[in-house]
C-alpha cells in the first residue's frame, strides 16, 4: 500500500485508507515537468514516491522546498480548500507520485472526524517543519550578507538582491 509510506496516514481507519487508495492514481513525470504552477487551481494532493520535486515561488526564482523522500507530501492547498496552489512544483528527475483529488480527500476525511483530526494535526506538523526550514534558509542567507570583521570589529553588510 504505497499511500502508507507517509506518516500522515498512520493509524487512520482502514476504511478511509481503502477509500483513499480507490481514489488515487500513480503518476510518473519526466524530468523538468511542471506538475502545477503557483496560482493554478488546487485540485490534487500528492504523496511522493521517487525522484525529486522542486517547490518554488515567483516563477521559480525562489526554491521553497525540495521533495526527495518517499512519503513526503505536497499539493496541500487542495486539502485546505485554497482555490490555488501557493507554489510551483517541477520534477527535477523522473518522478513518481500518488495523486488524489483534494475534494475527494476532504469528503472522505469529513466522514470520519476522529481520523480527520489526526490527519490534519500531522499535516500541520509537516507544514510547520517546512516553515521552520524556510526560516532557517532565509536567516542563513541574511547572515551570509552581513558578517562581522573580526580584525576590526566592523560590520560588513551587502545589499540583498531584490
Amino acid at each position: 500500500m504505497y499511500i502508507l509510506q507517509t506518516d500522515l496516514f498512520r493509524d487512520l481507519d482502514n476504511q478511509i485508507i481503502r477509500r483513499f487508495m480507490d481514489e488515487s492514481e500513480k503518476v510518473t513525470f519526466e524530468a523538468d515537468t511542471i506538475l502545477f504552477r503557483e496560482g493554478d487551481p488546487a485540485e490534487y494532493f500528492y504523496v511522493f514516491l521517487k525522484g525529486q520535486v522542486k517547490l518554488s515561488l515567483e516563477e521559480g526564482s525562489f526554491v521553497a522546498y525540495l521533495v526527495s523522500k518517499p512519503g513526503e507530501v505536497f499539493g496541500w492547498s487542495s486539502l485546505l480548500e485554497r482555490s490555488a496552489y501557493s507554489a510551483t512544483a517541477t520534477s527535477l528527475s523522473e518522478t513518481r507520485a500518488v495523486r488524489i483529488p483534494g475534494a475527494k480527500m476532504r469528503e472522505i476525511l469529513e466522514s470520519q472526524p476522529e481520523s480527520a483530526m489526526r490527519f490534519y494535526r500531522r499535516l500541520a506538523k509537516t507544514l510547520g517543519a517546512r516553515l521552520l526550514k524556510a526560516y532557517e534558509a532565509v536567516t542563513s542567507v541574511s547572515r551570509a550578507h552581513s558578517a562581522e570583521s573580526h580584525g576590526t570589529g566592523q560590520i560588513l553588510s551587502m545589499d540583498l538582491p531584490h
